[in-house]
């Protein structure tokens, strides 16, 4: 765009108009820059009447008009150039017009050039465009209504009458390099013996499925991975993020909610690597967790006053972190939910025979095959997730069927509302795995993206114990406040000494009594609600009455009136069970 020909066309040029040249021309023997320009007269049918040739900016074209489905969100599909000779192409709000200073910093902001002096010239031919092509103008990316088109921000798989347009011409971050036979020879090739990376690659071609076989139109689910520094977690998420873009497609929990929601909406139907759960606000992870998994933004005011629509997404997480969701919540004095609990499934990985992995492929320890993983994820990425979707456009299959099916095995068996969840999560990225290996993309023998869910749904349940999940967090948070304050806060109720020994300065919690089924503790109600902190008071003792800890009641109560340190006052006597009792 710097060097013009010698000899460049001499258009013909009927004024007065707007004209954009994509390439060096010349009129009147003088030679002109590409760009858009307005060819217009100077006193016309005078002496002095002069041919105007002004620049207002570099090449630009208005390729067709958008609109969404309801005839409302009007826009411009623009196809411009940048300084370096790059065509982008942006499907522009025509609303942006209004003023059109943040249209333009948009342009600017993708290296667009234009005149600063031009700006209303530039407006003006924006505004007196209109394109013989009409395309249906998609806000979020993901799967059109009707299902027969793929939307990502710079292009679109299916049908190509539909177009991706956002305020905003922000940069593409489903990139591509290398070969998808690149990656599916050298990368997911070190996942064959690895059920960690298996799963993780497979959870990055679930989101497609959560409309297609799922038939969820909103929300999805995630996998946590938990394992110690330098174990391979984050690894596998960079492995699970070549499927759509490259290294830096990996996010971090370090962000507002409101900061996630965006990211969210942007990754709709595809995956959400979100790396060291520790950083993130201890405080809002619970909320944060629920709004990924839900679909639903935050409702937000829009800038006349009214009710602005919520961000909506269907969305995969895989997270890692060396906390469990759990841990992370006890920072800020909050137990995990069981909502919280099925959205978002721990699962830890660091006790395989190589940390994370099992197989280092040849390569003589963990860190080298993390190496690798880390190098061959930065040389061939961003294919095989179009590559999936395109195969899925032309699939014929029933896999709503298949996953229905697959639910009901029983290497999928659940025991309570949150293993069912979990359950329904496991499958949906079982499938997932296998359709991909079906469609030749990851070069897996059948069966192993199944065999590996199944391992991870077993590990899972395994790790999460038994019982329904604020059960056992009180049954865990009492039995760890008797280990640790059992002999410094208690005291015998009867004491057989004349001195019997003084409860700590944290204060007296109750009493003691050896009884023949065991030492049973008799609280008081601050000491009960200190010891499950985060549950309230009646929830604690419905507990441990429905678990049978609770040993001795009154008639109509499930405390005890008990004489202790000369005066009567009610007691729960608890006597800690073993789970299996």
């Amino acid at each position: 765009m710097d060097a013009p020909p010698e000899n460049p066309a001499e258009p013909e040029i009927e004024r007065s108009c707007f004209l954009t040249h994509d390439d060096w021309f010349q009129l009147n023997g003088k030679k002109h820059r590409p760009g858009l320009y307005w060819h217009g007269i100077k006193n016309p049918g005078e002496e002095s009447q002069a041919d105007i040739d002004d620049w207002i900016g570099a090449p630009i074209h208005a390729r067709a008009m958008t609109h969404d489905e309801q005839g409302s969100n009007h826009g411009m599909l623009l196809e411009f150039a940048d300084p370096q000779g790059r065509w982008k192409v942006w499907a522009a709000p025509m609303a942006l017009l209004a003023g059109g200073d943040e249209l333009l910093k948009e342009l600017l902001k993708n290296g667009y050039r234009y005149d600063l002096r031009k700006k209303a010239l530039f407006l003006q031919w924006m505004m007196g465009r209109y394109p013989k092509e009409h395309i249906t103008a998609a806000t979020c990316t993901g799967w059109s209504r009707e299902e027969d088109a793929f939307v990502l921000p710079t292009h679109t798989i299916g049908n190509q009458a539909i177009r991706f347009q956002s305020e905003h011409a922000a940069a593409d971050t489903y990139k591509t390099a290398g070969t998808l036979e690149g990656w599916r020879d050298s990368l997911a090739g070190l996942c064959v013996g690895n059920p960690v990376l298996i799963l993780a690659v497979s959870t990055a071609f679930a989101g497609p499925l959560l409309l297609r076989a799922k038939r969820q139109h909103a929300g999805g689910g995630g996998i946590h991975l938990v394992g110690g520094s330098g174990t391979g977690k984050t690894g596998a998420a960079q492995m699970a993020a070549s499927v759509w873009g490259g290294p830096d497609y990996v996010m971090t929990w370090r962000a507002t909610g409101n900061g996630l929601e965006a990211t969210a909406a942007a990754r709709n139907d595809t995956l959400l690597p979100l790396d060291e759960i520790g950083e993130s606000n201890a405080f809002e992870i619970g909320e944060t967790v629920y709004a990924l998994a839900n679909g639903l933004g935050k409702q937000r005011a829009a800038r006349t006053g009214g009710a602005r629509l919520s961000a909506r997404w269907r969305i995969v997480t895989l997270s890692t972190g060396e906390h469990t969701l759990a841990t992370h919540m006890k920072k800020a004095g909050a137990g995990i939910k069981a909502g919280q609990e099925a959205r978002l499934l721990d699962l830890q990985v660091d006790n395989r025979a190589f940390g994370t992995y099992d197989n280092l492929h040849d390569y003589p320890n963990g860190a080298a095959f993390n190496s690798a993983i880390k190098e061959r994820s930065g040389r061939d990425y961003g294919h095989a997730g179009p590559a999936f979707i395109e195969a899925l456009l032309n699939d014929t299959e029933d896999r709503a069927a298949q996953y229905n099916l697959l639910t009901t095995a029983n290497t999928f068996s659940a025991r309570d509302g949150v293993e069912a969840r979990a359950a329904s999560t496991f499958t949906l990225i079982a499938l997932a795995g296998e359709i991909a290996t079906e469609y030749g993309l990851t070069g897996w023998p059948e069966g192993v993206a199944l065999e590996a869910a199944a391992d991870m749904f077993q590990s899972w349940k395994d790790n999460r114990g038994q019982g329904q999940t604020e059960t056992r967090q009180v049954l865990e948070a009492v039995t760890a406040f008797i280990e640790t304050h059992g002999d410094s806060r208690f005291t015998e109720i009867h004491p057989t000494s004349p001195e019997p020994v003084k409860a700590s300065g944290q204060g007296r919690a109750g009493y003691w009594e050896d009884t023949t089924e065991g030492r049973v503790f008799l609280f008081t109600a601050a000491a009960l609600e200190e010891a499950a902190r985060g549950f309230d008071k009646r929830r604690i003792i419905e507990t441990l009455d429905a678990e049978g800890w609770l040993v001795e009641k009154d008639t109509g109560k499930r405390s005890k009136l008990r004489r202790a340190g000369g005066k009567s006052t009610r007691l729960y006597a608890v006597l800690p069970r073993d789970a299996e009792q």
